[in-house]
């Protein structure tokens, strides 16, 4: 049935329904993964309860074990040296150990870190493994593993002299009892929605994207709405739903620095009164140094009591934000104006991020009707998640904070504003099916991506893709900047006065220029208004490789991929290049070995994908309704260009201004993966999947999509439990998580 399907899905759609075409080609794939569920659910990542079903647990107070270095308590125990030892033997083979807790002390924060060792029979050397982390609050998570291959194991516990540890006794060989995870569940299941999905012999690779099918429309919300959970999943492990709101005091450090997660609240209520300055004290000391900006002297008057908030724009005695304006318009503001109380920056973020999501896909779905004819519906619901993974949100969505709050924002705009563009471009439907340009999609198109010099300026570059969107139009069909387009130029152009203007008029109001926005004036580590960076181009080629190659990390205990964690042992901060520069811990790797790695794999294939050999094989996938197709080949390679020339730049200007962050992805990623998607589009239209099926380089691209898709979900869902992973405040989750690879651990 499958191979005989004629080339045209208009031509087989009133045969057999599609769902039921889809369920019949699939429904073996759909039951092994059923299955393999239920066995890593039941067999695997319930193990140990299996493992210990018929042992007989022992519980051993503290105060019977093997150590002469704590001192037991009623509740606990204290240690008396720094770094005990806890010995403990059984007359059969440990499997596990449990740390009993007394009731009262079940919901403590506190943490242990120890090393467990072992010693074979008949020698009393003590073999050591990789230290480990459990929390004493979460029960799920005060089980250790003992490896069930030696009677006699040696806790270290990692503790400084007279820590207090509310463990009243261990448990040798506990019954561990049957655990179910509905976060597990759904974590397998949309893993598993890939391939049963997009793996090859899906029959969705050959079916043509139908918005009129009730199934196809069902599928397109069902990845949507996973991209959302995921979403959700990663912005709710790092308690964002209450997080980063208030100062913290750090007067006691030696810095004298305060840190205020406030300051998008602080610019929405400074606005409501009527200034642009933020309400925040300012230290009489700070107001007295002739230069501010120099970390020397901001350190000294912290060593005499006095105080700074760091990562504040400060200008003559005054503080402000120099994020951009608009977040704080759109969101705080009102919210405020509405409940009287401040917003807190995490839910501004998961806003934008709800919205973009959402119009991303709305996005794809343009791309795919305005350009090309064929495209698939496996090929639209696999752009839907590699936009997702590759935009590089996630870090925005995990951490949250007020520096994400103009990240997340531009994109939701830009995502906004590619829509409405590509929205404008219309037929008639009365008479000859005369082709125009819609004036009021065009201005919102316009309005939303002027929006981005108020939010993250370097989302300005995606204006730069209404050349080649309006290139047609403009100069073949003079559709814009003609007596037929007045209007339609007009409100192209006119946002950008409109939000510019303002915007331009704000920052003269704070800074007395135009173009100043307040970066400079930073209060952070060094003096960024006389700072340099190194001129030797291997350094910045260092920092431009740490973007996109920067190679995985990995470890052999959970989580499994951590940070790259930097640091000198003289001050403990410091950096991966010979000389100094910005750096930021990386969770797993670069862009294109972690973030996104299918983008450099499409990249690599878009010579040949867009190539002149393939002229007459694209004509036939692109779209002659809209634009002809020999302009829409042209198009799509022009955007391809320019969104991997711009990239390039955003890295290079990210690189030497800002050194390496993994949030200042989100740009350049954006634009990588639009270009990727557009690749996508033109490799594997419904028509190639039908014709070349067989074909091994089409199968091979189709694997390593959803090879590559399906690991790098799984590559973000256990960086989510990295405990060193920067702005990491809820720690309960990663601990219920680490909890499943108890067997392993």
């Amino acid at each position: 049935m499958i191979n005989s399907l004629p080339l045209k899905r208009r031509s087989y759609q009133n045969v057999i329904p599609d769902w039921r075409l889809f369920f019949k080609t699939r429904w073996r794939v759909i039951v092994f993964f059923l299955i393999g569920i239920f066995l890593l659910e039941v067999l695997v990542f319930n193990m140990p309860t299996w493992q210990t079903l018929f042992t007989s647990a022992k519980s051993e107070p503290i105060s019977s074990l093997q150590s002469s270095e704590l001192k037991v308590e009623k509740d606990g125990f204290i240690s008396e040296v720094s770094n005990p030892t806890l010995r403990i033997t059984s007359n059969r083979v440990l499997k596990y150990l449990y740390l009993e807790v007394p009731p009262e002390f079940e919901h403590t924060s506190q943490q242990l870190n120890y090393l467990i060792g072992v010693s074979y029979q008949g020698d009393k050397y003590v073999h050591y493994g990789n230290i480990q982390t459990l929390s004493l609050g979460v029960k799920d998570d005060r089980y250790i593993n003992c490896g069930s291959y030696v009677k006699t194991v040696t806790l270290q516990l990692s503790l400084a002299k007279g820590t207090f540890v509310p463990v009243s006794a261990i448990t040798v060989n506990p019954r561990i009892p049957y655990r179910f995870s509905t976060l597990r569940l759904l974590i397998l299941l949309l893993i598993s929605s890939f391939w049963i999905l997009l793996g090859p012999g899906s029959i969705l690779w050959k079916m043509e994207l139908d918005t009129t099918s009730a199934f196809h429309v069902f599928l397109l919300l069902f990845v949507t709405l996973a991209v959302l959970f995921f979403y959700f999943v990663t912005w709710y492990f790092n308690a964002n739903a209450y997080q980063w709101g208030g100062v913290v005091n750090l007067v006691k450090n030696p810095s004298g620095f305060w840190i205020s997660d406030r300051q998008y609240e602080n610019l929405a209520n400074s606005l409501l009164h009527g200034h642009t300055w933020l309400n925040l004290p300012v230290s009489s000391a700070l107001k007295a140094l002739k230069n501010p900006y120099s970390s020397s002297a901001r350190i000294a008057i912290g060593q005499r009591g006095g105080y700074w908030f760091v990562d504040h724009a400060f200008y003559h005695g005054k503080y402000y934000c120099y994020f951009g304006l608009i977040p704080a318009v759109i969101f705080f503001l009102p919210f405020e104006m509405i409940t009287g109380k401040e917003m807190l920056s995490g839910w501004a973020v998961f806003i934008a991020l709800l919205i973009a999501s959402i119009f991303a896909t709305l996005l794809i779905i343009r791309i795919a009707k305005l350009w090309f004819d064929d495209s698939s519906l496996a090929a639209v619901i696999c752009a839907v998640w590699m936009m997702a993974f590759g935009c590089g949100m996630l870090q925005d969505a995990f951490v949250a904070d007020f520096y994400e709050v103009p990240i997340a924002t531009s994109y939701m705009f830009t995502v906004l504003g590619l829509w409405c563009w590509l929205k404008s471009i219309k037929i008639r439907k009365q008479g000859e099916g005369e082709k125009y340009i819609s004036p009021w999609w065009v201005f919102f198109g316009s309005l939303f991506m002027a929006c981005n010099l108020g939010c993250r300026p370097s989302f300005i570059a995606f204006s730069l893709l209404a050349i080649p969107i309006f290139w047609t139009a403009t100069f073949k069909e003079r559709l814009l900047f003609s007596k037929k387009g007045i209007w339609a130029s007009v409100m192209l152009m006119l946002p950008f006065l409109l939000i510019y203007a303002p915007l331009l008029m704000y920052n003269y109001d704070r800074f007395g220029s135009a173009l100043n926005f307040g970066e400079n004036y930073n209060l952070t580590g060094f003096d960024m208004t006389r700072a340099t960076r190194p001129s030797f181009p291997f350094l910045l080629s260092l920092v431009f490789s740490h973007y996109w190659f920067q190679p995985l990390n990995l470890t052999g205990s959970f989580p499994f991929i951590t940070s790259i964690r930097m640091s000198n042992t003289s001050t403990g901060i410091g950096t991966t290049t010979p000389l100094w520069y910005p750096m930021d811990p990386a969770v797993g790797g670069g862009y294109f070995t972690f973030t996104a790695p299918w983008v450099f794999i499409l990249f690599c294939a878009a010579p040949f994908v867009l190539s002149r050999r393939r002229r007459n094989e694209l004509e036939r996938s692109f779209s002659g309704k809209y634009v002809g197709k020999e302009s829409t080949r042209r198009t799509i390679t022009a955007l391809v260009c320019i969104s991997v020339a711009m990239g390039i730049c955003i890295t290079f200007i990210a690189a030497q201004l800002c050194g390496f962050s993994q949030r200042y992805e989100g740009c350049f990623g954006t634009l990588f993966s639009f270009a990727s998607i557009l690749i996508l589009f033109s490799a594997l239209p419904a028509r190639v999947c039908r014709e070349g099926e067989k074909q091994g380089l089409i199968l091979l691209l189709k694997i390593l999509l959803v090879v590559l898709l399906i690991t790098t979900c799984i590559w973000e869902f256990l960086g989510l439990c990295d405990l060193g992973r920067r702005c990491q405040n809820s720690t309960v989750h990663v601990f219920r998580v680490a909890s499943w690879f108890l067997f392993m651990n």
